[in-house]
């Protein structure tokens, strides 16, 4: 069979998609279940030159056309399922939104089939032709009835799942904080209860991990032009244990004289694993993704995220003393929160020093229990389409008892200008502050000149041209 496996746009909006860039790694390692068929990706992301004309010539050549989808990408999705349909080309989506808003199947007559939960294994049996309704973890379309088949155990061992195939894209586009950066995954799940996250329900919260050894061998795969790693875990630090034997290996192979390393943690590990954070720091972490969302502890702990401000300080002191950077991500438009409330966490945002922040609207996603909460108080219509959602708009969906969807949308782009509004002082601080034996590796001329080309002149210089595209009125 010839396979097209799609990763749509991704929801960051214009923004933040000039900080980041990532492969699909999740279709680079659901390739790697089969080598006897020819398996093609296809990364909206980083080629934007597919109108309608262009899709429907693409998808000719293929056998089966697959698509990752989120709710924020569930419209073009669903486009390129109609396309799809009239070339008469079976449809197979994965992902969180199918997932956990699996009666998409039953309202779309477009969608043939889809995976629910991890995908490897029931990619590999379906490729294998084994019948469907024998497969775990498939919903699917079969003489005009729906069947949803029972669902598929986890994975036990992570190490068995195949290696990416890296070698399906071109690694050339790929880059974080302008550094040519590739992905990892270590871990899967978070054992944590976040109101407003689809992650613990997708993963219905386990957490498993890979050993540390299958890890070093992924990062040996990473194309030759990496320069910089991003685990996608979504804590990778939750296991102390497990990091510091990581950061040995990593030590001990060299790794980290090739390479960065950036991951996604809490507030909390941070704050209570100084010496974690040390080690981390000599094996090549520079920059930590922290889901601070709030530093008002009313929303903290209405959306339960299990810890008190009193760690942030701590946690942002513990990573700057260990030469590592702060990258902040905040929710506007939490429960309980005021506009004053809000901008006090906007004047914070500075006053502690983030190195960098991205700001995002509370959003109701499928399954959450946030969602059933914003339908029971009306903060939100009852029968949301996500396929009338454009694909990378930020727009607020919801409003709250304190916030109308107008006042967030005001919040987020003056979130951008509050943070970055002295563009002088940014530079110098960028440019600097980091210029030091902590932050050493900006002493690499190479990543330097690009940090400089991309990070002033095309982000903080244009960032009002940059907000006022992403940010629209609805």
């Amino acid at each position: 069979m010839n396979i097209l496996l799609i990763y749509p746009p991704f929801p960051l909006g214009k923004a933040m998609s000039s900080v980041m860039c990532s492969p699909p790694l999740n279709l680079l390692t659901l390739a790697g279940v089969s080598n006897n068929h020819n398996i093609d990706i296809l990364d909206l992301n980083v080629d934007q030159s597919y109108g309608v004309k262009k899709i429907q010539d693409k998808i000719d050549k293929y056998d089966l056309i697959g698509i990752t989808c989120m709710s924020y990408t569930f419209r073009i999705v669903l486009n390129i399922c109609k396309i799809a349909k009239k070339k008469g080309k079976p449809t197979l989506l994965g992902g969180f939104h199918p997932t956990l808003d699996p009666n998409i199947i039953d309202k779309f007559d477009c969608i043939d089939m889809i995976i629910r939960g991890e995908g490897e294994l029931t990619f590999k049996e379906l490729l294998d032709g084994k019948p469907k309704k024998d497969i775990l973890g498939l919903s699917y379309r079969e003489n005009g009835k729906v069947y949803h088949n029972p669902k598929r155990p986890f994975i036990k061992n992570l190490d068995d799942l195949p290696f990416p195939r890296n070698n399906l894209v071109d690694s050339k586009p790929y880059n974080y904080l302008w550094i040519p950066a590739w992905v990892c995954e270590s871990s899967r799940g978070c054992p944590f209860n976040c109101e407003f996250c689809c992650v613990h329900e997708f993963y219905e919260r386990t957490y498993r991990t890979k050993s540390p050894e299958r890890v070093i061998k992924e990062l040996m795969q990473v194309p030759s032009t990496t320069r910089l790693i991003f685990f996608v875990d979504d804590n990778f630090t939750l296991n102390k244990k497990r990091v510091m034997r990581i950061c040995k290996l990593i030590q001990k192979t060299k790794l980290n004289k090739q390479l960065m390393f950036v991951c996604q943690s809490r507030v909390d590990d941070i704050a209570n694993n100084p010496d974690m954070v040390e080690e981390m720091h000599k094996s090549g972490f520079i920059c930590y993704f922290l889901g601070f969302e709030s530093f008002n502890q009313i929303a903290l702990d209405h959306m339960e995220k299990a810890y008190t401000l009193d760690k942030v300080k701590k946690c942002i002191d513990v990573c700057h003393e260990n030469g590592i950077m702060v990258f902040g991500s905040f929710i506007i438009g939490n429960i309980g929160e005021t506009k004053e409330d809000t901008r006090k966490t906007f004047q914070l945002m500075k006053n502690l020093s983030l190195d960098f922040m991205m700001t995002m609207p509370l959003t109701p996603f499928p399954g959450t229990k946030l969602n059933e909460e914003a339908i029971n108080h009306g903060w939100v219509e009852k029968d949301l389409k996500w396929e009338d959602i454009k694909s990378g708009e930020s727009k607020p969906l919801m409003r709250t008892p304190d916030l109308t969807r107008d006042d967030i949308l005001e919040l987020l782009s003056e979130s951008y200008r509050s943070f970055y509004a002295d563009k002088i002082f940014i530079i110098k601080k960028y440019l600097l502050s980091y210029w030091s034996s902590k932050f050493n590796w900006v002493r690499r001329p190479n990543l330097i000149l690009k940090f400089i080309k991309n990070g002033v002149t095309k982000f903080i210089w244009n960032l009002d041209e940059i907000v006022d595209e992403n940010y629209q009125k609805i």
